[in-house]
């Protein structure tokens, strides 16, 4: 069982150094997924470097005065015997940024970082954020990736900016944010532990402490009397995976030659000979640090793998459908037949949603040919209603208009001349919605149009088709709606050029004139009050003989100054019926006559013209190349999908032979 877990545990590492190598292969900005690595972070000489060299065991980093570390540092350690990885040289480098060159001397290594900082960060201890990748190969590390990061540091220096404290926190932050990384926050023991920097910083993003390894440095150099040993039992500050001790070289030991083994060898002498770290001498030094990492990264990375798994899936599913959509290159030969397919699909689309055939439109509201019914009879037939058949005509005007329209001549009936001129003039107030009408069917088509588009999305990939495929179309429907309005102002003057009195459902003269007296013996008992008065009122002005000249005639003349007032009440009543039945006739037409009209002339019109229109426009030799042109980053986009897709396809298999692994086991 235990030589089962040793290997799964073996296992676990290498799912994620071989996804680690899969990204950066593919030499991706970054990984699609966030890789569980141990993030060391702290202030500018806590001992960072030093503590990264004795887990390789190698002295490889460069030292110095000032700032070092000026670039993120990516270390992958691979055990050669774990892979089998014969070979003459037990221990080599690996960048990157050089690849297939092997680094044997550990100094040459040196020399490349120290190259590659200056190159990028420049030659004045200025910092950036774009990493360096190192593998190192060896039979005496455990398979680990560490991030080392540029040291905390408050004042500027070189050519540093002003904020260097906040850059260098901010780079922290963005590597220690991720859920997957553990952190590994380097204090040295020397000083007050209250006011670590790599502590204080850890504990802002992990302020429980789940995910935080303490590594406490330079312990030999504390203060005679003093020890470190509450500061390792978490009695100061609390970490879920505690802390470890560890001694470094001294600058003369450096200096002197001595090695990192060396220096390792005499750590562990150190603990096991001092009185207060003897007892727990087991629990401090590299090689407790090393394997406690190598712990905590395979049950992190345990925990982590089924969330990883999934989101490489999803994104795999994602960028897949994202390259369907963008499609395959078009050859040059077979542009014309491919255009012609899309304009047939468009055309096809745009008669389907006006019939109610295209079921990839939304479900939840009204869309294509219902909204342009909903016009026809909501819209357009409830506005029709509203307009009534006396808005805007008072009897005052009726009256004037009998009057006028009998003119000299003393008439015993109704004229028909003012029925028609007052009841032309109220049909043709129906003109202006009807016209409205056909204009919201027009932005309905073009809505319609707009719709089909975007339902096409492989019309995406060819910005100069969609552009001239949108303004065939908008031409096409506006060139139909000028037919429409003219035919339906024709539909009103026929109305209005002949009024046909003899239509079945018109009131006869002889019911109107019935419906008039009926109404008048219920106005007869009022009106005779207002007789009586009228009679008294002249009574009183009756003047002695001798005036007997005619009163001059006034300027203006109303109806209500003509007398006989019944029989002009009497004549308004019989043509306002006449209106009013004339009127209903022809608002019903009118109703009937305008959808049909603009379904004919407007929606059927386009429907049926709109594949030859758009053939006839687009479908030329000379425009193939223009209109199959696709956006000049759409190639580099498809490049890149690809790229992603092989990489996360990749990835899967990878995480897939693990989870087989862990199955069986």
């Amino acid at each position: 069982f235990s030589v089962l877990f040793l290997q799964l545990m073996h296992w676990r590492r290498q799912v994620i150094q071989k996804l680690q190598d899969v990204f950066q292969m593919a030499g991706l900005g970054k990984a699609p997924v966030d890789l569980p690595q141990l993030v060391v972070v702290g202030s500018q000489s806590a001992g960072k470097s030093s503590v990264l060299e004795k887990i390789v065991g190698r002295d490889f980093l460069p030292r110095g005065n000032t700032i070092v570390t000026r670039r993120p540092l990516v270390l992958q350690l691979i055990n050669t015997k774990i892979h089998n990885l014969g070979t003459e040289k037990k221990e080599w480098g690996e960048f990157l940024h050089i690849k297939g060159k092997k680094f044997y001397q550990f100094e040459q290594i040196k020399q490349e970082i120290m190259k590659e900082t200056n190159k990028v960060a420049g030659l004045n201890c200025g910092i950036s954020n774009d990493p360096i990748n190192l593998k190192i190969y060896s039979p005496t590390v455990l398979d680990l990736t560490l991030v080392d990061l540029p040291g905390i540091t408050k004042v500027p220096v070189g050519d540093q900016p002003e904020d260097i404290e906040t850059r260098i926190r901010n780079m922290a932050v963005q590597f220690i944010s991720n859920e997957n990384s553990i952190i590994v926050a380097v204090s040295p023991a020397n000083t007050d532990m209250a006011n670590s920097e790599s502590l204080k910083l850890a504990r802002e993003i992990d302020p429980e402490g789940h995910r935080t390894l303490g590594v406490l440095t330079k312990i030999d150099l504390m203060d005679k009397g003093t020890n470190a040993w509450d500061m390792l039992n978490g009695k100061i500050i609390k970490l879920r995976h505690g802390y470890v001790g560890m001694v470094n070289r001294s600058q003369e030991d450096i200096e002197n030659g001595k090695t990192v083994r060396q220096a390792i060898k005499d750590e562990g002498a150190f603990f096991r000979s001092h009185k207060a770290y003897s007892s727990i001498s087991h629990k401090l030094g590299t090689n407790f640090l090393t394997h406690q990492l190598n712990k905590i990264l395979v049950t992190h990375i345990k925990k982590v793998l089924p969330s990883m798994s999934s989101k490489i899936s999803q994104q795999l599913t994602e960028k897949e459908a994202k390259l369907r959509s963008l499609g395959t290159p078009v050859p040059k030969d077979d542009k014309g037949s491919v255009l012609l397919q899309l304009l047939l699909k468009y055309s096809q689309m745009f008669s389907d949603a006006i019939d109610g055939k295209l079921t990839n439109l939304t479900q939840n509201d009204l869309c294509g040919g219902s909204r342009i019914s909903d016009i026809f009879h909501n819209v357009f037939a409830r506005t029709l209603h509203r307009i009534q058949p006396f808005d805007d005509l008072t009897d005052h005007q009726i009256r004037t208009a009998i009057l006028n329209a009998t003119a000299t001549k003393p008439s015993l009936f109704v004229t028909e001349d003012s029925f028609q001129l007052l009841v032309k003039r109220q049909i043709a107030r129906l003109k202006t919605p009807s016209v409205q009408c056909s204009e919201l069917v027009y932005d309905e088509l073009r809505r319609i149009a707009a719709q089909c588009e975007n339902l096409m999305p492989e019309l995406g990939r060819f910005p100069e088709l969609k552009d001239r495929l949108a303004e065939a179309t908008r031409d096409l429907i506006k060139s139909k709606l000028e037919p429409t309005k003219g035919m339906i102002t024709n539909l009103i003057n026929i109305e209005l050029s002949y009024i046909k009195t003899t239509h079945p459902n018109f009131i006869s003269s002889s019911k109107a004139m019935a419906l008039a007296k009926s109404q008048a013996s219920q106005n007869q008992e009022s009106r005779q009050k207002e007789l009586l008065a009228n009679l008294t009122e002249s009574l009183n002005s009756i003047t002695v003989a001798g005036d007997d000249k005619l009163p001059p005639v006034p300027p203006v003349l109303r109806s209500q100054d003509i007398s006989n007032y019944d029989k002009g009440m009497s004549e308004t009543r019989i043509i306002k019926t006449l209106i009013l039945s004339y009127f209903a006739i022809v608002q019903k037409i009118i109703q009937d006559s305008v959808p049909k009209a603009v379904m004919h002339f407007l929606v059927h019109g386009c429907k049926n013209s709109i594949q030859g229109e758009l053939v006839k426009r687009l479908y030329k030799n000379s425009l193939f190349e223009e209109l199959m042109s696709e956006e000049s980053h759409a190639k580099k986009e498809r490049e890149d999908l690809e790229k992603m897709i092989l990489v996360l396809q990749k990835a899967v298999k990878i995480l897939k032979v693990v989870q087989d692994i862990e199955t069986h086991v």
